[in-house]
């Protein structure tokens, strides 16, 4: 058993043709030091044509359906476009009211083996990625840890900004718009 090691999952290339044909979501938290404001955790949802990411600083776990109900009529009207499916973990936070919103809506609600991230890997490969850079900022400049929220959202856009090697060296943000 101490000499196991898991198999290496196969990366799958296969990206959609159209913003909004997929969606990935994940929370991250809890935090170690919540923000000023209270919060605690954060969720975000990226687009897999695009790779565009949108975050919600959350206080608990439970408002993550009100903000993917926040989050969907927004897409859709900024887009013009259908939100066809979203891909999450196996978290209990997508059970319940989010599945029902998702039937009601006709999205259709992926979700992941347990205990496997690897299936889930653009959305958790994303959160590494903004945790670096949010730890990355504060350290820099020498801020309290409290100001986690405030670093997210710079991450966030500068992700956003950039070129990104998945999109050959498009801006996320020129591909969603």
């Amino acid at each position: 058993m101490g000499k196991q090691h898991r198999v290496k999952f196969n990366k799958v290339s296969q990206r959609r043709n159209a913003i909004l044909e997929l969606m990935y979501s994940d929370v991250c938290g809890p935090m170690k030091v919540k923000t000023m404001g209270g919060n605690s955790y954060f969720i975000r949802y990226i687009d897999d044509y695009s790779r565009k990411v949108s975050i919600f600083a959350l206080k608990t776990k439970d408002q993550v359906c009100e903000t993917f109900k926040y989050l969907h009529q927004l897409v859709e009207r900024e887009t013009k476009n259908i939100l066809k499916c979203i891909r999450i973990d196996n978290g209990g936070e997508y059970i319940g009211d989010f599945d029902r919103y998702c039937k009601s809506k006709g999205i259709r609600h992926e979700q992941s083996v347990p205990k496997i991230p690897q299936h889930n890997g653009v959305a958790e490969r994303m959160n590494r990625t903004i945790v670096e850079k949010i730890r990355c900022m504060l350290s820099h400049v020498n801020l309290p840890r409290y100001f986690w929220e405030k670093a997210l959202v710079t991450a966030v856009q500068i992700i956003n900004l950039s070129p990104s090697i998945t999109l050959n060296g498009e801006v996320p943000e020129k591909m969603w718009s």
